[in-house]
């Protein structure tokens, strides 16, 4: 039985991932996991009495804790999605972002080189490195422009991947993975705080309670949005592939905030009007009260402002296609969290 160790499995990816790898494979899978005084395990609750799942202590900035653990599992594969992934947060938080988004992808990379040459890996990448785009859509050949220290350190993981790849032979990948969304994304990305606003604005509206205003930034910011489940399917034919290579997954749409949040509102059957304009706009229930404004103060330092990818590649060397389009997407995120709210 091959094994496979997935790092970030509390999280909307790694969860993903090993129900994915559960599923669709025979393999030991071992979710790597920091010791923590409070767990975080909501996402994996339901997978902890899977006879071939089993949960290791590792944490991603301490060296010698990846190092034992590839020694004493010699895994077959190695799937790493763990990451301080939310960009705004990055701005605040760039050092901790660059250690463990950056660092610990090079402590993985000696690790299998030193100890299991034969291991896979697989680093999650980010449409964000592209950042300040020069064309669009965006495929593998596109310039790496982040805009971000999110972005910088993804970047910086990808040359460090290419460089052992190249240089000690390894199999070591990372996709770009545009935008991917779903029932676990946290609540403080942008689509997750649509979703799961919109939902609690309807619960207040159907009982005559006071409303929480959903307050957003730039509503015009455009993004490609997909479904994180579908992704799961294209990382594991990436790793699986005669030689290792780096592929685009996207949807190939570009959505606006402002398309997303009305998306929403139409799940939710909610009537709106606007009123005002850029900082100063606010969207109103048809009877007058307040649901959305516009708040400056969620305005990223430097805004990524197009990224729409081109997966074309991914498609037809791998077989890879997405099932869930924009609005099933946004369908899905809304009824999942007025499901939780009213549960």
């Amino acid at each position: 039985m091959k094994k496979i160790i997935v790092t970030g499995v509390t999280g909307q990816d790694g969860s993903h991932m090993v129900e994915y790898l559960l599923k669709n494979t025979d393999h030991k899978i071992y979710g790597a996991v920091r010791r923590l005084s409070v767990k975080n395990h909501e996402n994996i609750l339901h997978l902890e009495n899977e006879p071939r799942f089993e949960l290791i202590n590792m944490d991603l900035n301490d060296a010698h804790s990846m190092r034992d653990v590839v020694i004493d599992l010699q895994p077959d594969y190695f799937i790493n999605f763990a990451a301080q992934s939310f960009v705004a947060g990055s701005w605040d938080y760039p050092i901790q972002t660059w250690d463990t988004d950056s660092n610990a992808v090079l402590h993985i990379l000696e690790s299998i080189r030193r100890f299991a040459p034969s291991c896979r890996f697989y680093n999650a990448g980010s449409s964000e490195e592209f950042g300040d785009v020069i064309c669009s859509p965006q495929d593998e050949k596109h310039p790496l422009r982040p805009q971000s220290p999110y972005g910088a350190a993804k970047c910086a993981a990808r040359h460090l991947v290419r460089v052992y790849r190249e240089s000690y032979d390894l199999y070591a990948v990372q996709g770009w993975l545009f935008n991917h969304e779903g029932v676990r994304r946290g609540l403080d990305f942008v689509t997750r705080k649509i979703s799961h606003s919109i939902a609690k604005i309807k619960i207040a509206l159907d009982s005559n309670k006071t409303i929480p205003i959903l307050k957003l930034g730039n509503i015009e910011a455009q993004r490609d949005w997909s479904d994180a489940e579908d992704f799961m399917e294209g990382v594991w034919l990436m790793l699986n592939q005669d030689a290792p290579k780096n592929y685009v997954l996207a949807s190939g749409e570009m959505h606006t905030v402002r398309e997303f949040l009305e998306e929403t509102l139409k799940c939710a059957n909610i009537e709106f009007k606007s009123e005002g304009s850029e900082d100063n706009e606010k969207y109103y229930t048809l009877d007058g009260q307040l649901i959305f404004e516009v708040d400056p103060k969620f305005y990223r330092p430097a805004e990524v402002h197009e990224l729409c990818g081109d997966c074309s590649l991914a498609e037809k060397e791998m077989g890879w296609t997405r099932k869930t389009d924009f609005a099933g997407l946004v369908k899905k995120m809304y009824e999942s969290d007025y499901a939780l709210l009213t549960r």
